[in-house]
């Protein structure tokens, strides 16, 4: 073929294949940082997107992405802080939230009696009684659903696997890459909880996020940075108001997952900052645990430390090559300690398998 002829064929297979995946390319886009490129980046596709779906070409990545389980939701509003009710409060008397470190020492009880009002918002409902948990049986299993962003899904994909070892816990898995709390224009975690909510009502919620948060956030009265003081207030608001969702059922127990340590300074910085936001509000809530998992991953000085004993006794590589996700036996590690504080607050007594450590 003349070489004119090759380039033309390359450039309309090019073309055919902007237009295909041209609502994706645009979602892309929105993934991007507020800023020129990302402004940029939505000039040119948010109109090949809007030519591509007029010609109803957007279709069949669509049909074939919900055949394969992704989202295909659309972006949905920010949540500005000016749309929530940020004056949450816990009712006097009410028991305060456990912080727990992984060795399961907790800094306050929960109570299993006793009624507190579980704090609201505009949409989140009122719950006034306070349950004590079941016993989970292998007729009666008990529910959970784990999530968050990537940091959930090697660690969650050990926790479904080593709930399903105790036969009296059925896991669902649940986590979206890229995502977090500070961009529901690209992914609403909040609009998302509430389909899972009202469509399984899980018992026991484990949720983590963090790991894409400490970015620009676009609120009704501009752009704001990481820890400004407006990112600040607002970002504090998303976690009460997603723990206030996610809560709103006394009989529902919801661990907070903390960020571990993280191998860059820089990054690690940020984390803690965050973790400290979780933290801080769990501690209000009766039915929320903040889980932190710093010292799970942490050598005896408390610093950063990727090799480290292993539920096998063996010394192993507990991060993947990037210093910030957890490898298999991470995931593993996690899990174990999420399980052990499950077993805090629910009778999971059964004869639970030792987990299987697979290299990571």
């Amino acid at each position: 073929m003349p070489a004119g002829k090759a380039l033309g064929a390359g450039l309309v297979a090019l073309l055919v294949a902007m237009l295909l995946n041209a609502d994706q390319l645009e979602n892309d886009a929105r993934r991007k940082p507020f800023g020129n490129g990302r402004d940029v980046s939505l000039a040119i596709w948010e109109p090949v997107n809007d030519f591509a779906g007029a010609l109803g070409l957007t279709a069949p990545r669509r049909v074939v992405d919900e055949a394969l389980g992704r989202d295909v939701s659309e972006g949905t509003e920010v949540v500005a802080a000016s749309s929530l009710d940020t004056s949450f409060t816990t009712a006097p008397g009410s028991s305060p939230s456990t912080t727990v470190d992984v060795d399961g020492d907790t800094s306050a009880a929960i109570s299993d009696q006793g009624s507190a009002e579980v704090p609201t918002s505009s949409t989140a409902p009122t719950t006034t009684t306070t349950e004590t948990p079941r016993s989970a049986t292998v007729a009666d299993p008990l529910h959970l659903w784990v999530g968050g962003d990537s940091m959930s899904q090697v660690f969650g994909e050990s926790l479904v696997r080593m709930a399903a070892a105790t036969e009296v816990i059925e896991a669902d898995l649940d986590y979206r890459i890229s995502t977090g709390l500070t961009r529901p224009d690209y992914f609403n975690w909040t609009s998302h909880f509430a389909d899972v909510i009202s469509s399984g009502d899980p018992e026991v919620m484990v949720v983590i996020f963090g790991a894409n948060d400490a970015q620009g956030m676009e609120l009704t009265t501009g752009v704001f940075q990481p820890f400004d003081d407006e990112w600040v207030a607002e970002y504090t608001a998303r976690v009460r108001f997603t723990m206030d969702q996610l809560s709103a059922d006394s009989s529902r127990l919801v661990i907070w997952v903390g960020q571990p340590i993280m191998r860059s300074a820089g990054f690690d910085a940020k984390m803690l900052r965050l973790d400290e936001i979780y933290e801080a509000e769990a501690a209000g809530r009766e039915r929320v645990v903040y889980l932190d998992t710093r010292p799970l991953f942490a050598n005896s000085a408390g610093d950063y430390e990727a090799y480290l004993t292993a539920l096998d006794g063996q010394v192993r590589n507990m991060r993947q090559q990037d210093g910030t996700h957890l490898s298999r036996v991470g995931g593993d590690l996690l899990a174990d300690a999420v399980l052990d504080l499950i077993g805090q607050y629910v009778d999971v007594q059964t004869v639970r398998p030792e987990a299987v450590v697979e290299a990571s």
